[in-house]
């Protein structure tokens, strides 16, 4: 679970229930708001920072380092994701609009690993 108004990233034991904060080292986590989780990878949707950050995860899943962080489309505020056959389907959720208007759009991407 990320907490985007400061940037950390939580981990939690379904077995014991317990929560523990994951060491991401220098990766920038504010506004995180989606994350989608494949085998060591976790993408970071940031929805006003306008960024999907790419972390791979160690094997415990205690520590996260940045494999990237790459620009998302600055007209757009994307806010969650889902990984689907191969691609990264994202929302542009149009937090940027006082009332929002519908429809709303999904942005499909190949999810970088490196």
């Amino acid at each position: 679970m990320a907490q985007g108004n400061v940037g950390k990233l939580w981990r939690f034991d379904l077995r014991t229930g317990r929560v523990s904060g994951v060491d991401t080292g220098t990766a920038e986590l504010v506004n995180a708001d989606g994350l989608v989780q494949s085998d060591q990878f976790l993408w970071v949707v940031r929805n006003f920072s306008r960024v999907l950050t790419t972390l791979e995860l160690s094997s415990d899943g205690r520590t996260a380092q940045l494999v990237s962080a790459i620009p998302t489309d600055p007209s757009r505020v994307l806010t969650t994701a889902k990984l689907a056959q191969g691609r990264l389907l994202l929302v542009d959720s149009k937090f940027d609009e006082a009332t929002a208007v519908p429809p709303y759009q999904v942005i499909t991407m190949t999810p970088p690993r490196s």
